[in-house]
């Protein structure tokens, strides 16, 4: 018995959808799928499914997502670390976005996360990825249309107790139809939400941990005042503090995050550029 056939009577699945699976990351021109449809039509599920399918077949060597699979799969909820994980993990990838219309096309975010993300989009083929994103509000479907890297998109539909899919690959005339998809082995939570930020968020027991010049760096990033970093600090300490000593934490650590050694004492003269 052959790999593929364990994947299809394990999973029960129509062996057109494994194959569809197959085609999809087998390729690296067009990397991006999406899966969209009515909320409840077990778009996550499907998502979910193609990486375990891609597991099993041989197709992926890792997968990640802002989903909480409960260890099934490495979470990843900011773009920084996804940045991290896509340029460092060897081997071949997949990385599932659930809710990206939420975290890519809100007016906040618009500006920088929406454009930070197409910009990594662009450079999955050289990190050996694809991704999903899973739209819940099927406006932000236009977004992906026209876009060249787009290789698959998958319409969910439920009929009572089915779900429905409808498979369009690119450069393929046809569209398939895959009748009762089933649930994926992968555990996660439908009521849970799925965060995804532009930037690591820092944890404040993190900041107690490293030390007071990144505690004062993580103050001065979130109020820019050294007034209000120096009562912060005289809250924690009790002691008097001063502007200027705060501003002396910042560079310090500044210095460290760069690796710039400040040399003590005065400059020689061929230092500055002054002439004999």
């Amino acid at each position: 018995m052959n790999q593929l056939t364990q994947v299809n009577q394990s999973l029960k699945i129509n062996p057109n959808f494994v194959k569809i699976i197959r085609k999809f990351f087998n390729q690296y021109i067009t990397p991006i799928g999406v899966i969209y449809g009515n909320p409840d039509t077990g778009k996550t599920d499907t998502a979910l499914l193609i990486a375990e399918i891609g597991l099993k077949e041989g197709l992926i060597d890792y997968f990640a997502s802002n989903i909480n699979t409960y260890g099934k799969g490495e979470r990843i909820t900011n773009l920084e670390d996804l940045r991290k994980w896509l340029a460092l993990q060897s081997g071949r990838k997949l990385f599932i976005l659930d809710e990206a219309g939420v975290s890519l096309f809100s007016r906040d975010a618009l500006s920088k996360l929406n454009r930070a993300m197409i910009k990594e989009c662009m450079l999955l083929r050289k990190h050996h990825a694809h991704i999903i994103f899973i739209l819940q509000e099927i406006v932000h479907l236009d977004e992906f249309k026209d876009s060249e890297l787009t290789g698959m998109f998958i319409k969910k539909k439920r009929q009572g107790n089915k779900f429905i899919a409808f498979i369009k690959l690119r450069n393929f005339p046809l569209t398939i139809k895959v009748n009762n998809v089933p649930k994926t082995s992968i555990p996660f939570n439908t009521l849970d939400i799925s965060p995804f930020e532009l930037e690591k968020q820092i944890e404040e027991g993190d900041v107690e941990i490293r030390g007071l010049p990144y505690k004062v760096a993580y103050l001065y990033a979130k109020t820019g005042n050294f007034s209000v970093i120096a009562r912060e600090l005289e809250k924690l300490d009790g002691k008097k503090w001063k502007m200027q000593q705060v501003k002396r934490l910042l560079q310090r650590y500044l210095r460290e995050s760069l690796g710039i050694i400040v040399k003590k004492g005065r400059p020689r003269k061929e230092e500055t550029g002054e002439i004999k």
